[in-house]
């Protein structure tokens, strides 16, 4: 009886500690969310203001393609691998046109769910084979809590938070780290909801896939994750186990799809352009990317002088002192890797995991901008793991207040980092004041300058910035002769914006806007002429409706009606919503009474434009003018 009663107390303690712990647990997975979000919503609360930046205006501004929700093969024939990125942009448009806001919301939105599933996933791989037995597996939910709290807090992310297109680089992550956690989740299920989670799985992959280039690392990924944490001991694979059939028939799959769906011309070489002065090449690329690689790890230990612009050395060999400085030290880390699969896998996962997922965008696939800060946003999950392990491994037990204490440093100082980071995000002038104080000597930051000081119609600020881009770079940069042709206009300097004009198309003879810019020149300096040439050749390279409406005023001046009509209308093809493209026809087609098309062109006019007084006038002549001649 004794031991009845005893082996029912036994199961009744059991069953509570199970309980308790079951709720402590919760309850540290919901003040983890809640940490989560609240640091998340503190870092980038000064970010909802920040303006367009950079590649925001040709991916977003200027991007007809996501200002309706049914262009879908508009966004498709884009880049169908970021199909899903600039859709979610034309969801921002269809609600809130081009309010920063909404934009930045959804990528803060996007930011905290990644820090979130950081914190699923890594829970997921302490109650692994791998690593259910390891010594950290009892602290399992405080190093998943530290690594998502040190992800959502890193100032490196700004990148690709606050910077609003490169929502591809966050929102690829989303779908990424989605279909490995699902991934995991099935491979420990039991039950039979492991085929729903295994789908799941792949419907993520497939969303990551249209999202972002970078994905196509995932397979691999899952692969590295099988190998580290689900087979127990060793470093080998069974293919016996259908699991691995069915994987490497996945892999296989995908890499056929990834051939079939992406040319070779990728390793193309770049030539010199506006981004740089040199060829990039494969083995260039390559060679820049270990220093850049090293510089990366650098700015995740110390995130300090971040710059949305690097003016980074392209090394052309391997035996250059840098490049074989930087090389031991990869090279280095790659042995540690190795070394430490059957004592340390977790630190072992963390580094392969961090080379693995930056391998598209560094290696040997040429990219016209050599580093930038929002390729580490996946790969600097192997670094904060790593880091969040190691500060538990070495220090938690010899000292947790020291621990905690650094714990408490390293994620306040990179919050810190990241709010002050936002703050030069604020618009165009803060961030490229920035770049120029840290790379002096790079064109590109004085171009973007001067864009700012022009909008802001600082003309002779403009100028100076735009001659010092040619003064740095004179072959290359068209654009800075283009704007400087719009500043000294703008200045009533015409001659002066002719001569840069000419300067900006002898540097690129394809610069459309170029032959634009000196056709209105031309034009005022009474040589139609040669401004009719000068649009006639831009229209020849893109077709804008301003180029139609200005040869089609030419051809009107010249009482050359039928041409004149044709540009109003191509004009009027690209852009039916300008009032005064109706406007313009009308007057033509009154010239060829044509009174019935002057009386529809003028109410359209007036649908787009109710205020215009003229469009009212004409309209009433017009209907006179019909009349009299339906008399007739």
């Amino acid at each position: 009886m004794k031991n009845a009663k005893s082996n029912k107390n036994n199961s009744r303690k059991i069953k509570e500690k199970k309980l308790n712990s079951g709720q402590s647990s919760s309850l540290m997975i919901w003040t983890g969310l809640f940490s989560i979000v609240f640091l998340g919503l503190l870092i980038y609360s000064n970010s909802f203001g920040c303006s367009f930046q950079f590649d925001d205006k040709h991916n977003i501004i200027d991007n007809e393609a996501i200002k309706s929700l049914s262009n879908l093969k508009a966004m498709w024939d884009i880049n169908h691998s970021r199909f899903l990125a600039f859709y979610s942009f034309a969801i921002n448009y269809h609600f809130g046109q081009l309010n920063v806001w909404g934009y930045h919301f959804i990528n803060m939105a996007i930011h905290l769910i990644n820090a979130y599933t950081v914190f699923w996933i890594t829970r997921l791989l302490f109650m692994s084979p791998g690593l259910k037995n390891h010594s950290l597996a009892q602290h399992a939910t405080s190093i998943a809590l530290v690594t998502a709290l040190l992800f959502v807090s890193h100032p490196l992310a700004t990148g690709a938070v606050t910077y609003i297109v490169q929502r591809m680089a966050s929102m690829v992550a989303l779908f990424y780290f989605l279909s490995i956690g699902l991934f995991m989740k099935a491979r420990l299920t039991d039950s039979s909801k492991k085929y729903a989670l295994f789908a799941g799985s792949i419907v993520a992959a497939i969303c990551a896939i249209h999202t972002k280039e970078n994905a196509y690392t995932l397979p691999l990924t899952i692969l590295l994750i099988e190998i580290f944490f689900f087979n127990k001991n060793k470093l080998s694979i069974n293919f016996k186990d259908y699991k691995v059939i069915l994987s490497a028939i996945g892999i296989i799959g995908f890499v056929v799809f990834t051939i079939s769906t992406f040319s070779f011309s990728i390793f193309k070489p770049l030539p010199p352009s506006t981004y740089n002065t040199f060829t990039i090449t494969p083995a260039n690329y390559f060679f820049t990317q270990i220093s850049v690689i090293v510089k990366y790890i650098q700015l995740l230990i110390l995130p300090i002088n971040q710059n949305i612009d690097y003016d980074f050395h392209l090394s052309n060999s391997l035996f250059e002192i840098p490049t074989m400085i930087n090389g031991i030290i990869l090279l280095s880390l790659l042995i540690l890797a190795i070394w430490l699969f059957n004592k340390n896998r977790i630190f072992s996962f963390g580094i392969f995991w961090f080379f693995l997922t930056l391998s598209i965008e560094s290696s040997i696939i040429p990219i016209s901008d050599l580093i930038f800060e929002h390729r580490t946003y996946i790969p600097s999950f192997g670094f904060f793991i790593i880091l969040a392990c190691g500060i538990f491994q070495f220090l938690w037990y010899k000292n947790k207040n020291m621990a905690t204490l650094l714990f408490v440093f390293l994620i306040g100082s990179n919050a810190v980092l990241a709010h002050q980071r936002n703050k030069v995000w604020k618009d165009e002038f803060t961030l490229w004041s920035d770049a120029i104080l840290k790379s002096p000597n790079k064109a590109r930051p004085y171009l973007n300058r001067g864009y700012a000081y022009g909008n802001l119609q600082q003309w002779d600020k403009a100028i100076s910035d735009f001659t010092k881009v040619n003064e740095i770079n004179p072959k290359y940069h068209a654009a800075a002769y283009y704007n400087l042709g719009i500043a000294y206009w703008a200045q009533g300097q015409k001659e002066k914006s002719l001569e840069n004009y000419s300067l900006a198309i002898e540097v690129d003879p394809k610069y459309a806007d170029a032959y634009y810019g000196r056709g209105v020149c031309y034009y005022f300096l009474n040589q139609p002429e040669k401004a009719m040439a000068d649009y006639s050749k831009a229209i020849s390279i893109i077709q804008k409706p301003e180029l139609y409406f200005n040869r089609g005023i030419l051809y009107a001046n010249k009482q050359m009606w039928n041409e004149a009509i044709a540009d109003y209308s191509k004009a009027i093809a690209i852009s039916p919503n300008n009032p005064n493209l109706y406007y313009n026809r009308a007057i033509v087609y009154s010239s060829t009474n044509q009174w019935d098309k002057v009386v529809d062109d003028l109410t359209k006019t007036l649908e787009l434009d109710p205020q215009n007084k003229s469009a009212y006038s004409n309209r009433e002549f017009a209907y006179s003018k019909l009349k009299a001649t339906t008399k007739k």
